[in-house]
């Protein structure tokens, strides 16, 4: 078992490589967000059960919500105070592999995370649809998942495994972004009819803004065995600003609360001031976390910088319980915020109780990216190496098409981004939103082709007539059949809102069809794919955990990759 004294000091290590002093190191690691004991039993709603676990505050499960047109009104008048406890165990700051947080129990039986559904689809015909159409991301939070429950030797399903996020993971050698806003770099390996096409898509690194950062914290009961995230996010955070930088910290629970608002980052308000307003921050209660996304936003637009970065950044694991709580709900009260001009961050703790499926939403519908950190090798490789692509925006509603030749090109799959995909149409239907992309950032897109024509797709009779016609009359014209055409494979095209002035505009890269030598881009991007296939097929769970050991090969020689080895 990990010893938890060397966890902490791996805490410290890092808040004092953040550029933070060992004694406010020290200050930030002892925040547990516990009320003090009084000792009779009312001094607070958090004690410590016999097992080990705390005693928390959760919603009353006997009380009934309501449904229909006026559930809203409805379920925001019952008190959020009626809260009932339930033990939950305590865990580590690292959880411990092969463990599990629930000795004795199964944690299959009694997780309660919640993913969106994934429909997996097959090969596409370029006779029927030469384009393929999606919105960007360079989201990892899928990856982060599935290696947190690796590391604590629990099992993955089917939709918890994002194919495009296991790609965005993996570090790749590409063409830096100079001359125009991103850059493209592809790599295309044949075999016999068959092809891999690797697309790396970079953007330029900007110069950071003065920043206006709301950080959102949920402080409801289920955070409490997550105080660890709380810390090491909120140091992060901090340790980025620079001087007149504005950093506003609002918490929710049962209640809403705003503990800092508008702060100017000076000699006068650095981290021990911070520190000393958050006192009296306390892990308890419900989650009423619309309320705290209406509270940050009016915060963010109350300090909005015009020529500056103005984002909110939630760290939650999802579970929201009052005020509006389905996804429906939640993306409608996002889409409004997304008026404002702010940007949002979800970054998800957990993995037994995680709602990735709401966060995922809200990251999608509020100009925003989602990442998952649950230790902190997780927040040194995802949030601190990250933050620039997190916090600073290069364009927002950013979509990808890749129109193939159908000359050089019969049949492709696109890999992952099953959630997604949008149709052609909806490539210039700008009331169609995409993810914003960040400063630096990368999304790897790959491709399965097929030149020759594909199996079990039933070929068009009209369109292959016309297919007939077309290339009979570009020979007879100019003495050349349509095939020369081949030499384009395809052409990517990228659609993207200026962050300023919010007008779209449109990059466009053409994909030549000639072979690249093989590169580590291609062996990784092939061999995410394959890990992503077992991980969704009906394979033992001892051979997902090799996969996942396969997985982590990729990042062999790193820190990262050394935390789990440990």
């Amino acid at each position: 078992m990990r010893d938890r004294n060397t966890e902490k000091e791996k805490e410290l290590a890092y808040y004092v490589s953040l550029g933070y002093t060992q004694k406010q190191a020290a200050r930030i690691a002892a925040m547990d967000f516990e009320r003090p004991y009084t000792g009779d039993g009312f001094g607070s709603n958090r004690r410590f059960s016999s097992g080990g676990g705390r005693i928390l505050a959760r919603p009353l499960m006997a009380m009934k919500r309501s449904s229909g047109p006026a559930a809203g009104a409805v379920n925001d008048a019952l008190e959020p105070e009626r809260c009932m406890v339930f033990t939950e165990p305590s865990m580590p700051s690292e959880a411990v592999p092969g463990a599990g947080p629930f000795p004795g129990v199964d944690i299959e039986d009694v997780r309660s995370d919640e993913y969106e559904h994934i429909e997996e689809t097959g090969v596409q015909s370029t006779d029927v649809s030469p384009t393929s159409t999606f919105r960007t991301t360079f989201n990892t939070a899928a990856a982060s998942i599935l290696l947190g429950n690796f590391r604590n030797g629990t099992g993955f399903s089917h939709d918890m495994v994002r194919t495009e996020e296991l790609l965005n993971f993996v570090p790749y050698d590409l063409k830096e972004a100079k001359d125009r806003l991103f850059e493209v770099t592809k790599e295309l390996s044949r075999e016999g009819d068959r092809g891999f096409l690797f697309l790396g898509i970079k953007a330029r690194d900007v110069l950071p803004a003065r920043k206006n950062i709301v950080l959102l914290i949920d402080t409801s009961g289920s955070m409490s065995s997550k105080t660890l995230q709380i810390r090491a996010t909120l140091a992060t955070v901090f340790a980025s600003l620079r001087e007149n930088d504005v950093f506003s910290i609002v918490t929710y629970s049962s209640e809403d609360k705003t503990f800092i608002n508008g702060m100017k980052v000076g000699p006068k308000h650095g981290i021990d001031w911070v520190l000393d307003q958050l006192k009296e921050m306390y892990i308890e209660g419900c989650t009423n976390g619309s309320k705290g996304i209406e509270t940050a936003y009016t915060i963010v637009e109350e300090n909005y910088i015009d020529d500056g970065i103005n984002r909110v950044i939630l760290v939650t694991d999802g579970d929201l319980n009052f005020g509006i709580t389905d996804k429906g709900g939640l993306i409608d009260l996002i889409s409004k915020k997304r008026g404002t001009g702010a940007y949002l961050s979800c970054i998800g703790t957990g993995l037994y109780n995680l709602r990735d499926d709401k966060l995922d939403a809200l990251a999608k519908n509020g100009n925003g990216n989602y990442f998952v950190v649950n230790g902190i090798a997780d927040v040194k490789e995802i949030l601190r190496k990250k933050y620039g692509s997190l916090v600073f925006p290069v364009a927002k509603n950013v979509k990808a098409q890749v129109e193939f030749n159908p000359a050089a090109v019969r049949g492709y799959k696109l890999i992952g981004y099953e959630n997604r995909r949008l149709t052609h149409e909806q490539f210039r239907d700008d009331a169609v939103v995409a993810e914003p992309f960040g400063s630096g950032a990368y999304c790897a897109a790959c491709y399965e082709l097929y030149f020759s024509d594909p199996a079990n797709v039933k070929p068009l009779k009209y369109r292959a007539a016309a297919s007939a016609a077309s290339a009979a009359d570009g020979a007879a014209a100019d003495g050349s059949a349509v095939a020369a055409g081949a030499e384009e494979l395809a052409t990517l095209t990228l659609r993207y809102q200026d962050v300023r002035s919010d007008e779209f505009s449109e990059l466009e890269f053409v994909i030549d069809g000639s072979d690249s030598a093989p590169t580590e881009n291609t062996a990784k991007a092939k061999e995410c794919a394959r890990i992503a296939d077992v991980l969704r097929g009906g394979d033992s769970e001892g051979k997902k955990r090799r996969a996942i050991r396969d997985y982590l090969n990729l990042f062999a020689g790193t820190e990262y990759a050394e935390s789990f080895e440990e």
